[in-house]
Parts: structure tokens; sequence; C-alpha cells
């Protein structure tokens, strides 16, 4: 968390706030005490003062949910109204379209949920304008805009804000395989898929919810935010103004870089100095997609800058940041070393190739149902990585179990009691113990009041406790309903995926999820782990790359909706929203974020099929996620044995896990002895999983990324804490509002979304006909 000021406990007197903000910030207590009034009577120092505590650093999680979050709850509000359904549908179905956009673009961007609360605050506003008269105009407009209607419909929209994982494989399977399962089908495969992961959170959401050390430090803002918006209306309305500002603003702004002047988007002064270097293109190009690494780019499109940097902790932001430059030296030591052949195939590029640089067709090597057939690859040739990528394989790997190993080293205490159940004993004792207070009759009234470990002085787990709990039921519902109709889903698609594979897909869903609920609920920071279930898939269903991607669907995608589910719940906890609406509101977005989802997949694969296809894309559409889903299919899950296992060629990128295990215990054991180096600050996993981020996309956006960062985390946050606490937030959430509403807009209009594109003409500043920063265009030779 960051290191803002601390503030003792007692320290509550309006006197000691006053000094507190001076000794803080000196020039804006300057300025507040240069009116007539005085000190002590301006209203504006008792506002600065009061957001001052919104960032304080306190010694427990118990002291940070308590101090910063209020923890009053008025149960008589409801979030069952009209407009909260409607409102939450219309939220979901646009978050569901933008996200499934986002997901076609050069650099993945995910859908700002803050964005989403503030939409859903004006708009819910909005309705108490509606005249009450009669049932209809009550039933439309039932009071004031309550906080439990606000997160019931955020949490409803943020569910559908997602790209589910299965639109990916539906659209390898369209590109590459020439395979469209019915409509009927497809929505089936995306729900189950989706829901299974909410399944496993019937006997594990206690377990990660409940506690007060599992914080779920990125809900804490969300949180933060709406009590904001609902405690103090008169704040309200002038964040809301300032948001609206710089929310047009930007919109009018991302015209520029978006549509009219695209080389903004990647400002290279070696690239303009040497238009005809290929190693510029390499090192310091990076506008277009698989273009270069960007060093030294400065991005003006807040599209591909994103506001990640301007919330998250100093301290990731220091890991990324070790990763990046990591990630430079070793791409291009490794390309102009030519290791695995670097020099024969693209500098990056996330297709697979022949030995000879050529793209290589997977059709040549398949037969019947889609399986490699051996007699086929032995006369065409087995695939090849671009160097880039592979090299990413391996560190992503070492991320992967280094996630691990590091909440074990350093968390181990916050965790061990989440295992007890575990043991033979536990769970006989649990089991008496439930049968005794009739527990397991679920449909009968229980007097049962849960103790939970690890919530001893936790209001706000204290406070959920009027609130009836989901039945476990529910999710076992759900999870035999996702399990029958996955299975089902497997079979009439085809895929080759066994019965017994596609139960244990789900089994190492559910197994990850114990480390990584953690992990992510501790220190907030999260990594799919695509590629180790793409390799465990892949050995054990050899030579069937659309089994292994349907392997890799259940085994991954759970995860992490298990994940996304789990935040939820701890955010409606945070605000006292009934876990039932919690539930209710979560399904709800789910499913219409799965069918506008697969409706949007489809018009995007069709109206830009070429582009999908092509290795470089355009800086407006990409087809890097699917390329690269497809291309690791086929390399794990057709020739998996032949090229990572022993005497392959890519026999490191495995054994990435093996180095991951051991990567952050040399850190750990070294602080404990010389603490004062605070090697505590390395993670060891969010460096390697960056030490691969550059492989793919448009790489020109992140020396704005960290500048932008530093200036947020380093300077605003310690030495401006007021104008932190005000704005920060509000600040973030309109920058990346008035990107989603221009992407949406314009992809509709002028990108081809729905139909033919239209591109601005061309002119200097929109070489359109080769890479926009005017580097030379190395893809097309």
């Amino acid at each position: 968390m960051a290191e803002i000021v601390q503030v003792d406990s007692e320290a509550n007197s309006r006197d000691e706030k006053i000094s507190t903000f001076r000794e803080k910030d000196p020039e804006a207590y300057a300025e507040k005490v240069s009116t007539e009034s005085g000190v002590n009577e301006d209203d504006s120092i008792d506002e600065a003062i009061g957001d001052i505590t919104d960032d304080i650093v306190l010694d427990s999680a118990l002291q940070l949910v308590t101090k910063t979050l209020d923890v009053t709850d008025d149960p008589n509000l409801s979030p069952y109204t009209f407009r909260a359904f409607f409102l939450g549908m219309g939220l979901a179905c646009f978050g569901a379209v933008i996200a499934e956009i986002f997901y076609f673009k050069p650099q993945t961007i995910l859908v700002n949920a803050i964005f989403l609360e503030i939409i859903a605050f004006v708009l819910g506003e909005a309705t108490t304008y509606i005249p009450r008269w009669g049932p209809i105009g009550r039933f439309l407009n039932p009071g004031d805009f309550n906080v439990k209607e606000h997160v019931f419909i955020t949490i409803m929209a943020s569910s559908a804000a997602v790209c589910a994982l299965g639109t990916e494989q539906l659209a390898v399977q369209s590109l590459y395989y020439n395979e469209t399962p019915n409509a009927g089908s497809a929505i089936f495969m995306l729900l189950s898929s989706q829901m299974l992961g909410y399944g496993f959170l019937g006997v594990m959401r206690k377990l990660f919810v409940y506690p007060t050390k599992m914080l779920w430090p990125l809900q804490l803002p969300l949180a933060s935010l709406f009590q904001s918006l609902h405690l103090n209306k008169a704040l309200a309305k002038k964040r809301l103004r300032v948001f609206w500002w710089v929310c047009l603003f930007v919109i009018c702004w991302e015209m520029i870089p978006q549509y009219i002047f695209p080389l903004t988007a990647g400002i290279s002064i070696f690239c303009l100095a040497g238009q005809h270097n290929e190693a510029f293109t390499y090192l310091f190009g990076g506008a277009n997609g698989d273009e270069g690494l960007g060093f030294l780019s400065w991005c003006m499109d807040w599209q591909y800058v994103g506001t990640d940097s301007l919330v998250l902790p100093l301290n990731t932001l220091f890991n990324q940041f070790i990763g990046y430059i990591i990630c430079i030296g070793l791409t291009t030591g490794i390309y102009w070393g030519n290791l695995w052949n670097a020099k024969t195939f693209p500098f990056m590029g996330q297709v697979l190739f022949r030995a000879n640089g050529s793209e290589y067709n997977q059709t040549e090597i398949l037969g019947p149902d889609n399986r490699v057939d051996e007699e086929l690859l032995d006369a065409y040739g087995l695939p090849w990585f671009s160097t880039s990528n592979a090299m990413s394989l391996l560190v992503l790997n070492i991320g992967i179990t280094a996630a691990i190993v590091h909440i074990i080293c350093w968390h181990w205490k916050d965790i061990r009691s989440i295992f007890v159940w575990i043991k033979p004993s536990a769970l006989k004792a649990h089991y008496y113990e439930a049968k005794a207070d009739g527990r397991y009759k679920f449909w009968a009234k229980s007097t049962y009041v849960e103790k939970f470990p690890g919530t001893e002085g936790d209001p706000h787990f204290a406070g959920m406790r009027r609130y009836k709990e989901a039945p476990t039921w529910w999710y076992f519902f759900v999870l035999v309903a996702s399990l029958v109709i996955g299975l089902i889903c497997t079979y009439q698609q085809k895929t080759g995926l066994p019965w017994w594979a596609f139960l244990i897909a789900c089994l190492i869903s559910f197994l990850l999820l114990a480390f990584y609920a953690p992990l992510y609920a501790i220190t907030g920071f999260f990594y799919q782990p695509v590629s180790a279930v793409q390799m465990i898939g892949g050995f054990m269903v050899q030579g069937r790359p659309v089994a292994n991607m349907m392997f890799t669907l259940y085994a991954s995608n759970s995860l992490v909706q298990a994940l996304y589910m789990l935040g939820d719940l701890k955010l409606s906890q945070y605000t006292k929203l009934a876990p039932r609406a919690c539930f209710t509101a979560q399904m709800i977005g789910t499913i219409v974020g799965a069918i506008l989802n697969w409706v949007m997949m489809n018009s995007i694969v069709k109206n830009q099929r070429e582009v999908l296809l092509s290795v470089e894309g355009t800086n407006i559409w990409s087809g890097q996620n699917v390329q690269s889903y497809n291309a690791q299919a086929v390399a794990w899950g057709g020739v998996g044995n032949k090229i990572f296992g022993a005497g392959g060629t890519y026999v490191m990128v495995p054994i990435g896990l093996a180095i991951g295990l051991v990567a952050p215990i040399p850190f750990w054991l070294a602080h404990k002895y010389f603490p004062k180096l605070r090697l505590n600050e390395i993670n060891t996993s969010i460096i390697a999983t960056w030490s691969g981020w550059l492989s793919v996309g448009i790489n020109s956006s992140l020396l704005p990324y960290f500048l932008w960062g530093l200036f947020s985390q380093a300077y605003l946050r310690r030495k401006r804490a007021v104008l932190f606490a005000k704005w920060n937030m509000i600040v973030t959430a309109a920058i990346g509002g008035g990107v989603q509403i221009i992407v949406f807009v314009l992809t509709f209009a002028v990108f081809g979304g729905s139909g033919e594109a239209h591109q601005f003409p061309l002119w200097w500043g929109n070489n359109i006909e080769g890479n926009v920063d005017r580097c030379k265009y190395m893809n097309g030779s």
C-alpha cells in the first residue's frame, strides 16, 4: 500500500488533522488559509483534511478496512428495484460488447470497473428525476438511488464486461479449422466454462472472502468510491464535474491518435531519424503490432497506455519495470545471438513457422477429426516459434510457479489455516458438527451462527451476519450443470477431448484456485497460467490441437471467473450487499455477457478475417490473441512431445516451471538474514511475467506507462496526498471511460466493427501503408 501519512488511531481531533494537513501539503494548506475567514471556519479545510484518511498507511488489514472504509449499514435499503435490473443489464450489454472489441485490438485492454461504477451512479441519479406519479412512477423511481442498488448494478455490469476465453476458442475454430459450432452449442459452452468457476466457490468462498487478511486490495478503491459518492453528496457533485470534463477531453483527444494522427501513438525520435534502419525498428519501433520493443517511444494514445499504472502500488510498478528492462535485454540478446535460429523468423510473431521462416500451415499435418497425422508431420516438418515468443513462454512459465512459491514464502502464515480442512480428522469433525446443528438440511431453517477463523474484530464481517448467505446448494447446482453441459458440448463439437481429460481439466482449475485465490486476495497480482495448463493437456491428450484448446478453456478460464466472483463477494462484504443479491447480479451479468461476447466475436471475425489472420495486423485490429492461442494449441496439443520433450528444440520452456519453484527462495532467505536490504520488495513472479511482456502487440506505450505511474504513485501519493486522495481515482476513471466510449463509437463508425472500414486519408502522420511511427517496415519484406 502507499506510504502517505501515518495517523495514530487517537488523532481524531480537528486540530490534529489540520496540523497533519499543514505538514503534509504546505502549499495546499497555505492556499486554504489565505481566505479572510481563516482556518477554523473554512469548510474547504474540513473537506481537504477529511480526504487524507483515504490514504492512511496502517499496520494491519483490520486497521486498513476499518479506518479507511465506513462500516455503517442500513439493512432496510434494497437492491431489488426495476431501475437496478434495467441499468445493470444495459451496462452489462455495453461492457460485454466493449470487452470483446478490446480483445481484438493490438493491445488487449480491460474494461474499467471504476468507469462502470461512475456511469451507473450518473444514470441511477438521473432516474430520481422521473416524476413519481402513480404506481408506474413509483415503480420507475422508488426514491433516492441507494448504495446497494449501485453496487448491484456495478457487479452485474462488471460480470459481463469480460471477454470469455471460450470466444477465443470459437474464433480459432472459425479462422483456422473452418468449423463454426451452432449458436446453441457455442453459447452453452461459453456459459458452462464461465460458470464452472462459480460452482467451485461452494466450498471455497468462505476461505477467501471472510478472513480479514484476505484483503482483495483491488476492491478497496471501488468500495471507497461507492462510499464517497453516497455518503457525501456535495463532494460527489464536485467529483462528477471533474469526471465529465476529463472524460470529454479524452473523447475529443483520442480521435487524434486513434484515427486522424496515428503517429502520435508511437513517437520515436530514433525511427524518424533512421527510417531505413532495421535495428532501430526492432528496438525503438512499437506503434504497430509485432513491430518492435518500443524502447524510448512516447505514446499519446491512452488506449494503449491504459490507467493501471495510476492505481497500482509503487512496489508493483518497480517490479514491472525490472521485468521490462530484462525483457528488452533478453529479446535483443537472443535475437542477435541467433538463439533457436532467431534470425530465420520475424523479430516478433505469435504464429508458427516452418524451419525456413515461412508461415506454418497446420492443415498440412492434420488428418481426419483435426488429429495430427504422423506421416504428414514427418513430410512437412515440425513447427517453430519466433524466438521472442519462445522466450516469452519460458519466462511466463517461471512466473506461474514463482507466484505459488512467493505466496508460500511470504504469506504462509496468512493462508496456512486455509488448508486445515484437508485433514481427514478435520473433515470428520466438521461433518459431525454440521450434522448436529442441521446445516446439511438446506430445506429446513437452521439457527446455526457461523464463527470463522480470521474474522475476529472485523466489523465488515460482523455486519454481513444479518444477511442470509447464498446456500451452498446453489453453487453445487451451478457446478453440476456446468460440468454436464460442458461435457455435452465437448462431444457435440467433436473436439476429441475424452471425458476423463475434461474432468481432470476441471480438477486442475479447482486446485490452482486454492493457491491463486490467496495470492490475488493478498497481493492483488495474478497472471492466468494458460501455458502451463496447455502443457499439461498436451502431454495428456497428444496429437489433438482442438482438444487441447477445450482442455485449456475449462482448466484456465474457470479459475479466472472464480477469482472475479471472489473479488465481487469481498466487495459486497465491504459495501454490505447481501450475498444472495451478489450471486444474482453475477449470474445475470455472466449470461448476458456470454451471449453478447459470442455475437460480437462472430461479427468481428466475419468482417476482419484477413486482418486477424495476418501476422502484423493493423494499429486498429489484431488477431494476436487468437493466433497465439492456436499456435500454442498446435504446439502443445499437436506436437508437444516432439518440440518440448526431451531432445526437443524448446525443452527449456517446460523446465521454466521448475526454475520458478526456486526463483523466490534466495530472496526470501537473504531477507531473513539481511532485512535492511529490503529484498521483500522483490516479487520474482511479477518480474518473470514482465520479462516476456513485449513479445507481441503494440509496445510504444511502456515509457509513458511507467512515467505516469511514477508521477501518480511516487510524487502525488507521497508529496501531494490531499490531491491524490481527492482526484486520482476520479481522473483515472474518466480517462478509462473516455477511451472506452470513443473506441466503442469509432469501432462501429469507421473501423469496420460491423461492416466496411473507412480509413482516414493517407498523409505523413497516417502512414497506413507501413509502420505509423515511420520505422522501416519489416513484416512486409
